[in-house]
């Protein structure tokens, strides 16, 4: 775990001799990837579909220069992403936000609607994480007065992005109690918890050389007016079952690029990146399938 104030990383799996790392951007790419092959007759495809699949795919591209070196913890070990200083995360996230709303204004509103709810128990997804830090009041502040106004600039340009009164209605109990209001039956929701759904998903395959990192991904609205629980089942070097399964098509071929560095290649920070760069990028492939059609 890093110390206060030193940086945040990317996305690093841990195996016997070596490290392999996957950039923030290229975890979003793959979450994108699902985003693009998403429904079938269990599970509606996104909609309004390019500003979703657009959300999918940018949702941290505030990391990209960030991510273009590796770093060392105070313990000499590489930097994963999962405990990052505040002083260091706020920027990357409202350059991310901005980098979004550029692209789609409505993915923007996704986008920033997943950083804010990284810091509000991702609007009652998480109750057991922790609450807002003061550390990171002022970031979930400011970004949700820019949903309001996101959503307010959709309203007016009469885009069919399905955004209405009852959807800022849904804006204000999620920031003034942190959860959506009962009884409610709003698109922006379910596409936030789509966006919660593919994040979690392409983590289990970057977080861990040997995925998947977890076998369950919840919840994952289906469109329809219910929930699943996606189990995901490794059958094969490579190979997994998704049950039930979100995809248009079985198998489905994804994939992420990844580097791997030796734990004796480096003995600083400095040796970490020129060891970095000089693994070369590799390309990690999974192939997804429904159940009954396993590999073999």
């Amino acid at each position: 775990m890093p110390a206060a104030g030193e940086p945040p990383g990317m996305i690093v799996a841990e195996t016997d001799d070596a490290y392999r790392f996957v950039t923030q951007p290229d975890h979003a790419t793959l979450a994108g990837q699902f985003a693009d092959r998403w429904g079938n007759e269990r599970f509606e495809r996104p909609r309004p579909r390019p500003g979703v699949v657009a959300a999918a795919y940018t949702h941290d591209d505030g990391w990209w220069t960030y991510d273009r070196r590796p770093h060392l913890d105070a313990e000499g070990r590489p930097v994963t992403f999962t405990a990052v200083p505040a002083e260091t995360w706020v920027p990357l996230y409202d350059d991310g936000v901005d980098a979004a709303v550029d692209v789609d204004p409505y993915a923007g509103l996704l986008v920033s609607m997943h950083g804010a709810g990284l810091r509000r128990r991702r609007y009652g997804l998480s109750p057991s994480w922790s609450d807002t830090p003061a550390s990171y009041a002022a970031f979930v502040d400011r970004q949700e007065a820019r949903q309001s106004r996101l959503l307010a600039g959709l309203r007016e340009a009469a885009r069919d992005v399905a955004v209405s009164a009852s959807t800022a209605a849904l804006l204000e109990s999620l920031h003034e109690t942190g959860e959506p209001p009962a009884d409610h039956d709003e698109r922006l929701w379910t596409n936030y918890v789509l966006l919660q759904a593919w994040d979690v998903l392409s983590l289990a395959f970057c977080t861990t050389a040997s995925p998947p990192a977890f076998e369950e991904v919840a919840p994952v609205p289906t469109g329809r007016g219910d929930e699943a629980t996606l189990s995901v089942t490794r059958v094969a070097p490579g190979e997994f079952r998704v049950e039930p399964y979100p995809f248009d098509a079985s198998p489905l071929a994804v994939s992420v690029p990844t580097r791997t560095v030796r734990r004796d290649a480096f003995d600083d920070e400095a040796g970490l990146v020129r060891a970095y760069y000089a693994a070369g990028r590799e390309t990690s492939a999974f192939t997804l399938r429904r159940p009954g059609d396993d590999a073999g």
